[in-house]
């Protein structure tokens, strides 16, 4: 079940009798065979369960009514939240939507609403080093996005948990670091901001705020402490009794703060290995901590399938794996050298047996010099296996980190030595200790401001303990090296590296130790690259003049990226670390912006360092909103536009605060980059945006792209009359696809081999429109989208090219497969 989430593709319901019973044959003889089935053919249900009626790729409207399960985020006339259907027939799962509401009323979790609302699915653009939305939204059942139209409260019946943090929001409000703080208590991280989020992440200290197995267990063996105290002072029994009362009593504190973290999946397996433990003492059976692993993490996939596409899944399982494993090492290090010690010691007894015995006096000094050299070795040994832990964790996890999300932090391992222990010892223990008494306070018969102030004053001393964390992230901002974004194909060969050492190290025979050093190889490879082409590039800047200054050079491997941007539009022309990029995409708002979104992050997963041209055809918002943040996170980038694209980025870069970034104007222009020819050409006669957009000619010995921006049928004449077009290999289709542009005459001109539509799924323009794909067809092209296909990759090589879509060719797994929402629809 485990890694069912890797298939390319889920099995179709009718199959589920046959596969069940393959499961029940294969059950004893081949177990691995037999549950990876049964993985499938759990998360097949689950799939199928969610989707079986989503048909339609066009928005639709629908009336349902639903409550109200979270608020994911507030802005300033909008708010985002999930819902739970309650008017769908009952499945199996429930089914959820994120939806959007402008300026709506007063909202609340446990709230039951009548909603009209226009759903899409949750199919969202797919890239490279991007965040994949529909995979997050499937890991929580949410089957659509949509905007709502129209509301009526049916009824509101606030779930105990609501209530808890409804009453404490005052009291937490208060408090200089209360976003920390309710993340802390109820696993709400919707209050910390963009920055703090960013500082965790440099500090690889964002496990400390989210409720896991750490925080569990501290709660379970603080209040296993307190209740065992009370037990064995007030009502002392030689039975275990006490004991066993006092697991249950802090098993009901760890279930009561699980609650009120929302049952995150990291919440859930903790508690299942903590009720595993406290099941397994109370019938007084033994099972290792690996028994209680597995248990619980077949218990968390058992009870929700889509549990293994989540982030937070992942990392919890491999942190508890990494500690075990490090524990069982350490420890067996640790006897191994006791063993010896202890062996040494029987010599020195047997030596000293013969001489006189010591007086009393001589004996008490030599047994409180045994009990202190016990206690400091005690000491050494939990430091040794602590710092073990920590370190281990940090690289670990750190890979893992750099898998999901490309980056990793190099200060985690010092900031986790010593914020784990300041968490674990005062700020978890205060935080709940100051939680419990203010829920005392809540029910207890005393005026509500004495209860406000005597719950503020307790509160305001777990506040206290976290400001030295606050303190210390809060320098990360200047730390070199404070996050490091990866390219994939290092993290990969990072990831072999790393396996290959361990395979080494724990290899029997010199066989298998020379097979798996082959492992390091892409690794060694990698670093002489990156260290010749750093060497190259100095020589470079030291005689000022590229290396390859003739244009006829054969162009050994270069590649052409169009990123999935929605309804927008942007492409990557990539040599090496080099790149070139065409549009920047669309920005909405203060804070969303494609470029932040999907083109950096692009960039760097593709080992994208040196940025040399931005190319933006024209002024509208989905090609050149993000040229702002282009030009902030590479500050020596060369703006090619019209001259009032130029004007527009300069003077948002001075209100930024940047300086004005270097530019030249697209009118006719052509430059030569590396092994690249670009010719550029504009329509001057024109002054719609889309008729001046900038279109390029990205040219080899062999190949032709050409990138046609949003022209229309005004400039398509104007190019062919002026004899700029000529035919091409792959075509970047005019203005998304539209009916206004992509003439007859303009196809003959240009007879591309491929056509590619920079269009978003389901969007509400019906780009690319169907009689424009065929009009391509009938040439002999074939077309593809990018809403459709995600990032679409073309590999130019001297003789040939290839095409690769993310969906079917980069990462063809099945939760990266286009969703559907609504009944199907008949085509107009």
């Amino acid at each position: 079940m485990l890694f069912s989430n890797l298939l390319p593709s889920l099995l179709p319901i009718w199959m589920a009798s046959i596969t069940l019973i393959i499961v029940l044959v294969t059950f004893k003889k081949w177990s691995f065979i037999s549950g990876t089935l049964f993985g499938v053919l759990l998360v097949s249900i689950c799939f199928n369960s969610l989707f079986s009626s989503q048909e339609s790729n066009i928005p639709v409207k629908k009336q349902f009514k639903a409550e109200i399960v979270s608020l994911v985020s507030v802005n300033s006339d909008w708010i985002s939240f999930d819902i739970r259907l309650l008017s769908e027939q009952s499945r199996f799962y429930d089914h959820y939507y994120r939806l959007i509401w402008q300026q709506p009323p007063e909202l609340k979790v446990g709230q039951t609403w009548l909603l009209n609302a226009r759903l899409k699915p949750i199919t969202s653009p797919l890239n490279q080093g991007g965040f994949n939305q529909q995979k997050y939204l499937l890991s929580r059942h949410i089957v659509a996005k949509g905007t709502v139209k129209q509301g009526e409260l049916v009824a509101y019946f606030a779930p105990f948990r609501q209530t808890i943090i409804d009453n404490l929001t005052p009291v937490l409000r208060s408090l200089d670091n209360s976003a920390v703080m309710q993340a802390l208590l109820f696993g709400d991280k919707s209050l910390l901001s963009k920055q703090q989020w960013q500082q965790l992440r440099q500090t690889g200290t964002g496990h400390l705020v989210a409720i896991s197995g750490l925080h569990l267990s501290v709660v379970f063996g603080l209040f296993l402490l307190l209740s065992r105290g009370m037990l064995f002072t007030c009502w002392p029994h030689s039975s275990r009794r006490n004991l066993l009362l006092s697991m249950l009593t802090a098993t009901v504190f760890a279930l009561g703060y699980g609650y009120l973290a929302g049952f995150a999946i990291s919440t859930q397996r903790a508690l299942v290995m903590l009720l595993a433990l406290v099941v397994l003492t109370m019938v007084n059976q033994y099972a290792s901590t690996w028994q209680r692993l597995i248990w619980a993490l077949f218990a968390v996939l058992l009870i929700d399938p889509f549990a293994s596409l989540s982030a937070g899944f992942w990392l919890s399982f491999s942190a508890l794996a990494i500690i075990l494993l490090t524990i069982d090492y350490t420890s067996l290090q640790q006897q191994t050298a006791l063993s010896q010690e202890s062996d040494s010691t029987d010599c020195i007894d047997s030596v000293d047996s013969n001489r006189e015995q010591p007086s009393l006096y001589q004996r008490f000094v030599q047994e409180h010099q045994t009990r202190f050299r016990r206690l400091i070795s005690q000491c050494k040994a939990f430091i040794v296996v602590f710092w073990a832990v920590q370190w281990r964790l940090a690289l670990a996890l750190g890979l893992v980190q750099a898998v999901l999300f490309g980056t990793f932090s190099f200060h985690s391992i010092w900031v986790n030595f010593l914020m784990v222990p300041w968490f674990s010892f005062v700020v978890i223990p205060l935080s709940i200790i100051a939680l419990v008494l203010n829920l005392l306070l809540m029910i207890m018969p005393i005026p509500q401001n004495w209860s406000y102030i005597l719950g503020e004053t307790v509160m305001q001393l777990a506040d206290l303990s976290l400001s030295p964390f606050q303190w210390l992230i809060g320098f990360s901002d200047a730390w070199p090296l404070a996050l490091m974004r990866l390219p994939d194909n290092l993290i990969l060969s990072v990831a072999f590296f790393i396996l290959g050492l361990f395979l080494i190290k724990w290899s029997v025979h010199k066989t298998w130790r020379v097979v798996s050093s082959l492992l390091c190889i892409p690794f060694v490879m990698l670093t002489v690259q990156h260290w010749t082409l750093h060497h190259i590039d100095q020589f470079q800047h030291a005689v000022n003049e590229p290396i390859i200054t003739d244009a006829t050079l054969k162009p050994i491997h270069w590649q052409a990226h169009v990123i999935d941007v929605a309804q927008g539009m942007s492409v990557l022309l990539q040599q090496g670390n080099r790149g070139v990029l065409y549009d920047t995409g669309a920005a909405y708002g203060e804070s969303f912006s494609y470029a932040e979104r999907a083109i950096v992050p692009m960039l760097q997963a593709k080992g994208v360092t040196q940025l040399d041209y931005v190319i933006v055809s024209h002024n509208d918002n989905d090609h050149a909103g993000g040229l702002n943040v282009i030009t902030k996170h590479y500050p020596e980038v060369i703006v090619i536009a019209e001259q009032a694209v130029i004007d527009k980025s300069i003077n948002v870069s001075s209100e930024l605060a940047n300086e004005a970034p270097a530019h030249l104007l697209c009118e006719n222009n052509q430059i030569k980059w590396l092994n690249l020819t670009i010719e550029m050409h504009i329509n001057t006669l024109e002054s719609n945006d889309n008729n001046r957009s900038c279109v390029a000619y990205i040219i080899d010995t062999q190949r032709r792209l050409f990138l046609a921006g949003d022209i229309e049928k005004e400039t398509e004449y104007e190019f062919l009359k002026r004899e700029v077009l000529a035919p091409v290999d792959v075509l970047l289709a005019p203005h998304h696809g539209s009916r206004t542009s992509s003439t007859l005459d303009f196809i003959d001109a240009v007879s591309p081999k491929h056509v590619i539509f920079t269009a978003g799924y389901a969007n509400q323009y019906g780009f690319p429109k169907e009689d424009i794909q065929n009009r391509y067809k009938l040439k002999g092209a074939k077309t593809l989208v990018s809403g459709d296909s995600g990032q679409i990759s073309i590999d130019f090589e001297p003789s040939n090219y290839a095409i690769r879509e993310y969906r079917s060719d980069i990462a063809p797994f099945w939760y990266n497969s286009l969703f559907r929402f609504g009944e199907k629809v008949k085509a107009e």
